[in-house]
């Protein structure tokens, strides 16, 4: 649970830390007062399909810098709508941009939205990298504020690796530096102080130091005072601080058994505004008092919200669902369900570990690269400031929508000129096909003739074949003995051992047109023929005819599907794939098209024009 406690509190840290200080200039900014990072920050939680509005007009106008609309989105999209990958995707995107080498001030910015996310996301690796980079140029700049919230996120990820005591140190120097350097009237020096001291007690409370949690009560209620007084307030940040600190206290409160102050925080963490983490937050205190059916609702409706806006292959899925989810089914007498949930547990964290031996810096730069055109799409839909060059653009996209006219006009064409030299190369190769079975066909039957006369003959002259085959055996040299077993050897190398059977086979299959039934294979064919070995008979096949027995039979199917093409225009693509012995429409089109360069339907239209 510490895992939910630490990422609510530090959604809020997010807002400070996202885009430069640039606004809009001149009279953009006096018209449209809420054309203004100020604003979009304002309403970024309690009103986040509105802001990321906002900034779609603002990228359209140009109003400011492509960094400082990207920081926005990533605070729109982890604080307001709870989506920790698109929050990484804009993050990443300032990171590698120039500026980051150029402009101290945004790198600090990013350095902490990266150390946040990566911590959000699960990647401790990165985390602690992005921390001690930023850490090392916050301190080069003299930003102690800045240097005190890196170090207030880094912690975290020493505490969820071991490092306890080392996490503890870390936080005490962040709010050393606060109270050393941070101004009393500064919402963002105030923010991190009470963000730093709700750090310390999650930790504390990853180590079951509830004493030690509640001693920190009256600091973080000054801290709340101190930050409820400040210039800048954002609309709703204050609740969700107070909200979270009273999460602590309920925390504490029910692992100490005090359910009489647990109960009241629970209350008042229900009258706060409602999102995916208020269920989660109660349903500690529920799961304690054996409340389990209310339990169970809270962390359901939680549940399909990670799943549908989150990654739920991390430790924070795991701590914030489906741990409690388990402790609630085994409460209701559930025991089944509640093995099948510690099954998933097993399973993501079985998920997680190969994904971070996998995962390296690298794959982290290469996974949000791939929207980098989006913001094409908003400059080309700049408006024009003059007449000359609406016109002139407007000449441009006429000449340019011609010469793409005749591009295609020629495309197709041409298109139709090769799918008519392609059925009509079909139609020839189908011809020829007919021809070369007939000349097969009547070769058989003179084979087969001059066999039954051979044989006759052979009756009537075995005796004379008898008596002279002792002379034939002994007229043959000794050189020529060798010769010719070689020559048999050699032949019968050459063919299959089964090959009368495979010549069987496949006059049975031709004759009988077996190959129209979508489950006849190998198995089947060797049912037919049991003489015949399945593993070799694809190679016997082969030997023989030159191709595999799967290819052959995709030729038979394949040749019977254009006959239908051709002989009957009623029957739909589907019909034929299936009375050709195709299994799936999506087969039939793919080896047709594989095997001719043109589809069935684009084949069928094609004959009905010649």
């Amino acid at each position: 649970m510490i895992r939910t406690l630490f990422c609510s509190i530090l959604v809020l840290a997010l807002a400070a830390s996202c885009s430069n200080n640039s606004r809009p200039t001149g009279q953009a900014q006096a018209a449209d007062s809420i054309y203004t990072i100020d604003y979009i920050q304002h309403i970024c939680l309690t009103q986040p399909e509105r802001a990321l509005a906002i900034l779609d007009t603002i990228e359209e106008r140009r109003l400011l810098k492509p960094n400082d609309i990207n920081g926005l989105r990533a605070v729109i999209y982890q604080n307001g709508l709870g989506q920790c990958n698109m929050s990484l995707k804009y993050t990443m995107k300032i990171y590698q941009s120039p500026e980051m080498k150029t402009d101290t001030a945004m790198a600090i910015k990013t350095y902490k939205m990266l150390v946040a996310l990566a911590y959000m996301n699960n990647h401790s690796a990165d985390a602690l990298k992005y921390a001690n980079e930023g850490i090392a140029l916050a301190r080069s700049a003299g930003d102690k504020v800045s240097e005190a919230r890196i170090l207030e996120i880094a912690a975290n990820t020493l505490n969820d690796i071991g490092h306890h005591q080392e996490a503890i140190q870390y936080v005490d120097r962040a709010t050393d530096l606060l109270k050393k350097h941070g101004s009393k009237n500064d919402y963002t020096a105030q923010e991190n102080l009470v963000h730093g001291l709700l750090m310390k007690w999650s930790i504390l409370l990853s180590r079951n130091e509830y004493d030690q949690a509640l001693s920190l009560t009256d600091q973080v209620q000054d801290a709340l005072q101190r930050l409820s007084e400040c210039d800048y307030l954002p609309e709703g940040h204050l609740e969700k601080f107070r909200r979270d600190f009273n999460y602590c206290l309920l925390w504490c409160y029910t692992e100490k058994g005090m359910l009489d102050k647990a109960a009241v925080c629970s209350r008042e963490i229900m009258q706060m505004h409602h999102d995916e983490e208020t269920g989660k937050m109660v349903a500690v205190y529920l799961i304690k008092t054996k409340r389990y059916d209310e339990a169970f609702k809270c962390i359901q409706a939680a549940k399909e919200y990670f799943i549908q806006y989150r990654d739920t292959i991390n430790h924070l899925y795991i701590d914030n669902i489906l741990t409690q989810e388990m402790d609630i089914l085994k409460g209701m007498g559930r025991y089944k369900e509640a093995l099948g949930t510690a099954q998933a547990i097993a399973n993501i964290k079985d998920s997680i570990l190969k994904r971070e031996r996998e995962q390296g810096a690298q794959e982290m730069a290469t996974i949000y690269v791939t929207a980098e055109k989006e913001l094409l799409i908003a400059q080309q839909a700049e408006k024009l400031r003059s007449g000359r060059i609406i016109v002139g653009l407007s000449v441009a996209l006429l000449a340019v929508a011609l010469v793409v006219i005749v591009i295609v006009m020629r495309y197709n064409r041409t298109i139709k000129r090769k799918n008519r030299a392609t059925v009509a190369t079909i139609d020839e190769l189908m011809a020829a096909r007919e021809q070369l079975e007939r000349k097969n066909a009547s070769a058989e039957a003179a084979t087969t003739a001059a066999t039954t006369t051979s044989n006759a003959s052979n009756e009537a002259a075995s005796n004379e074949a008898a008596s002279t085959a002792a002379a034939a055996v002994t007229s043959v040299s000794p050189q020529q003995s060798p010769a010719t077993n070689s020559e048999e050897s050699k032949d019968s190398e050459e063919k299959p051992p089964h090959q009368k059977d495979i010549e069987k086979l496949r006059r049975a299959i031709e004759d009988n047109q077996l190959y129209l039934d979508p489950l006849f294979d190998r198995n089947k064919a060797v049912e037919t023929f049991p003489e015949l070995n399945v593993r070799t008979l694809s190679a016997d096949f082969n030997l023989c005819y030159g191709m595999p027995f799967p290819r052959y039979l995709t030729m038979l199917r394949l040749d019977y599907a254009l006959s239908l093409l051709c002989s009957n225009q009623d029957l739909s693509i589907e019909t034929i794939a299936t009375k050709s012995g195709f299994t799936t429409r999506q087969t039939f089109y793919r080896t047709f098209s594989e095997r001719f360069g043109i589809s069935p339907a684009e084949y069928r239209r094609m004959k009905k024009e010649v």
